[in-house]
């Protein structure tokens, strides 16, 4: 008897647990914003001999990530279940080069695309789970208990606090994790810690009550290309991994930003805005013009004239005479595109050239196919403090005064 009363309370806890399941979606808590499948092609196109409801999704942590506009789609309507069909039959859906991207090369080889310029599939991807709020009642202790006993699945409870979470980490492969803030890709890191860093500081951004988006904007802190939030450190990209990607940590930074602000929907910030702000610059009265050309493969590596070595990647530019560490604002006549450059280099030596671009500044005017075209040049100075993370770093000099500041590392 004792058994059967056992029996009987168990099946009578399992039925209360599942309860929602056999509720009408309309009663079914919806979870929002969005919604993680598994397996999608195998529920649609193949024939299972299991009962699967078609208004519950299945919940896993290994996911497949879909297109945005997949997330808005009714799943328990035959036309919908259509659609999802034909696109899972459908040849693997790429994406293309985005407008922002910046400085991408025209030349349409992929053997020269770097790993962030490569079409990005919408193959199986893992979300990485965080760690959710402890449950401090005890009602939610024996709930969850029970549930992890009797292996039971309750759809309309199930917290999806990663999920919903305003910023999510994903890991496309070993060397390649995203970090998502509202529904969008911020950034991409090559190693999980890196990733998980952002992500804290972007949790911890999200939940200020006064964020004010438009104060999102890159910057030079100790040299490092970073992101700030007014004069609030969000994170720094080291050469590691700019070198991971083989793309400039200043444009990475750019862009990372610009991904941030269209997340919480403010105006991005066009490259010279953004190289501006960064830098810190302001425009002279001192122009030049006449042809530029560009230097790549064979010199990267090399040294240049002021003693640092020659990266193709980076947005730099050779002159005969002007000072090094001068920046110049350089704008193709032809394209209209301009760029902002740091001389670091001497050159070039073939007349009438008299600017040598490195290959990504080519890239971010349109002269990498042309090789060599028309250019106007204007002198910026800068008037921004120099920023650092550590006040100790701050130094007084009587002879060159300069201008610093310390920010904020903490929220």
């Amino acid at each position: 008897m004792l058994f059967l009363g056992i029996l009987w309370m168990t099946s009578w806890i399992g039925s209360f647990l599942s309860l929602s399941d056999n509720l009408s979606p309309s009663w079914n808590t919806k979870i929002t914003p969005t919604e993680t499948v598994s397996n999608l092609g195998n529920l649609v196109s193949k024939h299972n001999p299991l009962d699967v409801l078609s208004q519950q999704p299945i919940n896993t942590w290994s996911t497949a990530l879909i297109p945005t506009n997949y997330l808005k789609i009714n799943w328990g309507t035959q036309k919908s279940l259509s659609n999802l069909d034909n696109s899972v039959k459908s040849p693997t859906r790429v994406v293309q080069h985005s407008k922002k991207q910046l400085c991408y090369s025209l030349v349409e080889n992929a053997d020269n695309r770097n790993i962030l310029e490569k079409s990005i599939h919408f193959a199986s991807a893992e979300l990485i789970k965080t760690r959710s709020s402890p449950r401090n009642f005890l009602p939610d202790k024996i709930l969850g208990s029970l549930q992890d006993f009797f292996r039971f699945t309750n759809m309309a409870q199930q917290s999806f606090s990663a999920v919903t979470s305003p910023v999510i980490l994903v890991r496309r492969d070993r060397k390649n994790y995203e970090v998502w803030v509202n529904n969008r890709v911020v950034a991409n890191l090559p190693n999980e810690m890196q990733a998980k860093s952002l992500q804290t500081r972007l949790s911890q951004l999200t939940a200020l009550p006064n964020l004010d988006a438009n104060q999102l904007r890159p910057a030079l802190v100790d040299g490092i290309p970073a992101l700030m939030a007014g004069n609030r450190f969000l994170f720094g990209i080291e050469k590691q991994i700019s070198r991971q990607f083989n793309r400039s940590g200043d444009l990475l930074a750019i862009e990372w930003i610009n991904n941030l602000r269209s997340a919480f929907q403010v105006p991005t910030l066009t490259l010279l805005e953004a190289q501006r702000e960064m830098y810190g610059l302001s425009a002279s009265n001192v122009a030049m013009s006449g042809l530029a050309s560009w230097y790549g493969g064979y010199f990267h590596g090399r040294l240049t004239a002021n003693g640092e070595r020659y990266n193709q990647n980076e947005l730099t530019v050779a002159h005969k005479t002007l000072p090094f560490n001068t920046y110049l604002q350089v704008t193709n006549l032809k394209t209209g595109k301009a760029v902002i450059v740091r001389v670091n280099d001497r050159g070039p030596y073939i007349p009438p050239r008299s600017l040598d671009l490195s290959r990504e500044a080519a890239r971010c005017i349109q002269s990498e196919i042309a090789g060599v075209v028309p250019y106007k040049a204007v002198i910026l100075h800068s008037k921004q403090p120099t920023m650092t993370l550590n006040p100790a770093n701050l130094k007084t000099d009587k002879l060159k005064p300069r201008k610093q500041l310390a920010l904020v590392a903490d929220f």
